[in-house]
């Protein structure tokens, strides 16, 4: 199953904004390059079909998200924040080349402290197995020291780091997020993963219950602490994870495993 890629919450903007803004931009001719008033107006409807774009990703509607990314871009190819939306929508979408054109093209025009797209590229890297460039996009994010979310690079570096099979950088990674942000759930998950990998089912179980404590589950958090249950013996945590996935995502793929015996 696909891995969710860790995105900042500063993308997700807010809708009824983008709406406010959506009259100060023009589906018309604008002005010609060359009149100051005309770059700006330009600039500012790229900008506004973005924020639109973002809106109508964050509710679902794909089609006109794609259409409103591609009108910022057609309006001006150079705004990087237009290209990295598009590439996020493509990579839903499942136009993996695409996408990852579209992400090269955003990192060429961005400013090197946009550490939220360094973060999704090198996401969307790593799961196309290219380990190393991914690597390279999360260290970039981290550069910046005004990076707001750096739990969110460095438990996508932790989860690289693990794909990879580098199961020591990637308890450090997740490690480090979690200093950067105690209650980040993905890393202690992550974290649980790695130690059940390793072997070391007593540490990853610990780490399941801190993170039951905290998180609601979700189907992969759930077929984790069935086979770290399974490892340390505990039935009842066993069961009672078993009744949860049933009841709660009796549809997921993960469930469907377990009734099949594979989980």
């Amino acid at each position: 199953m696909k891995q969710a890629a860790m995105i900042s919450p500063r993308w997700v903007l807010l809708l009824v904004l983008a709406l406010m803004l959506a009259g100060c931009a023009s589906d018309g001719p604008l002005k010609r390059d060359s009149d100051r008033g005309g770059l700006a107006q330009r600039d500012r409807a790229a900008e506004v079909n973005t924020e639109l774009a973002v809106g109508y990703m964050r509710e679902g509607h794909l089609d006109v998200a794609v259409e409103k990314a591609e009108r910022a871009i057609e309006i001006n190819p150079r705004y990087s924040p237009a290209r990295h939306v598009y590439a996020l929508l493509l990579d839903q979408l499942g136009e993996v080349a695409k996408a990852g054109r579209e992400f090269e093209a955003a990192i060429r025009y961005a400013d090197k402290r946009d550490s939220d797209l360094a973060n999704n590229y090198g996401a969307f890297l790593c799961r196309q197995g290219e380990y190393d460039k991914a690597q390279a996009m999360f260290s970039r994010a981290l550069e910046n020291p005004l990076y707001k979310t750096p739990e969110f690079a460095l438990t996508n570096s932790g989860r690289c780091y693990e794909r990879a099979g580098a199961f020591e950088q990637a308890l450090s990674r997740y490690e480090q997020a979690r200093q950067a942000e105690r209650t980040h759930g993905p890393a202690t998950l992550g974290m649980a993963r790695v130690y059940y990998e390793l072997g070391e089912y007593q540490k990853a179980f610990e780490l399941m219950q801190q993170y039951s404590a905290r998180n609601r589950h979700t189907p992969d958090s759930l077929a984790t602490a069935i086979r770290i249950d399974r490892a340390v013996g505990n039935e009842q945590s066993l069961a009672n994870h078993r009744l949860i996935l049933r009841g709660r995502f009796p549809d997921s793929p993960e469930a469907e495993a377990l009734e099949r015996g594979d989980l």
